[in-house]
């Protein structure tokens, strides 16, 4: 292999890591230490969990490329873990905002959260 090769191969392999590192920012480890609060005014289906009406610290952490959201209970052990999708927004959300459903057991179902300054959303699977 001649070295003019070897060297636009190299150079290859590099842009398709930079590309990678470019394409996937949800993976960004800064995510993993910020905290949001949240307030839930009534009882909430939050994956398959059930939540209290109640304050909670909400952190988002990585299991592998699996997206994990934390829910601490304020002055409680309660704490569930949910995994979400991460959506992209097209700018920066200028506030926080939670959207929710209502299932067929008339319960309270979070299905997103978007918290403000940062560019995507979390979306909750059923």
């Amino acid at each position: 292999m001649s070295q003019k090769r070897l060297i636009a191969m190299i150079l290859v392999a590099i842009a398709i890591l930079v590309c990678s590192s470019v394409l996937l920012p949800a993976t960004d480890k800064s995510m993993s230490t910020k905290t949001y609060n949240i307030k839930f005014f009534q009882p909430t289906l939050v994956g398959t969990t059930m939540l209290p009406a109640g304050n909670y610290r909400v952190s988002h952490e990585m299991q592998g490329t699996t997206h994990i959201m934390l829910f601490k209970q304020v002055g409680s052990s309660t704490e569930v873990k949910v995994k979400c999708n991460l959506v992209p927004l097209t700018q920066k959300a200028s506030q926080d905002e939670q959207r929710f459903n209502e299932n067929a057991q008339k319960q309270q179902v979070l299905v997103e959260m978007t918290f403000r300054g940062e560019t995507f959303t979390h979306v909750f699977e059923p």
